[in-house]
């Protein structure tokens, strides 16, 4: 393909190759990824001693094996009886939002992601494919870039506003 030339048939297919190629490779090291959560029920004995259970203290009050996460509920809790309510709006969503980030946050911190054994050829075709799949949707992407004005039109409309400026002034004048 020339370099310059717009052929939206063939950018569109480079494309679709390119975020085929991304998307598989993704996908394949992915698959390669084992995750677990911090929340472990079994009959071996525990991380913190006892048989069984679920994390550490039955599971009762610290979920997701994260000290004070239950405490998130409560500016969540507030945040949105002051929606529900129609008050402090501003307060409300800050609440809310900043409750459901942290949460998220921590739920994100409580897992385990562990990167299964593979080999280096595998691990190479991975990568290969998802850069050669952003190279070629990036490439295809690369000879639509937005037009730049040209000055000569900038200056071409001041000089027709200054026209009808001129001729309103004419008119106006005409009519006093």
């Amino acid at each position: 393909m020339a370099r310059g030339k717009n052929n939206p048939a063939d950018d569109f297919l480079q494309f679709m190759v390119g975020g085929c190629l991304f998307g598989a490779g993704g996908f394949l090291l992915s698959n390669q990824v084992m995750v677990s959560s911090a929340i472990g029920y079994g009959v071996q004995r525990g991380r913190y001693g006892g048989w069984g259970g679920w994390g550490h203290a039955g599971g009762f009050a610290l979920p997701f094996d994260t000290p004070g996460m239950g405490l998130l509920m409560l500016p969540l809790a507030l945040g949105v009886c002051f929606m529900f309510a129609g008050s402090f709006k501003r307060w409300a969503n800050l609440l809310v939002w900043a409750s459901l980030a942290a949460l998220f946050v921590g739920v994100l911190n409580s897992l385990r992601m562990t990167f299964m054994a593979t080999t280096l050829w595998q691990l190479a075709a991975y990568v290969v494919m998802i850069g050669a799949g952003g190279g070629l949707m990036f490439r295809s992407l690369n000879n639509y870039q937005p037009e730049q004005e040209s000055k000569t039109d900038h200056f071409d409309a001041k000089k027709e506003l200054e026209e009808l400026r001129r001729r309103i002034d004419e008119n106006n004048d005409r009519t006093n």
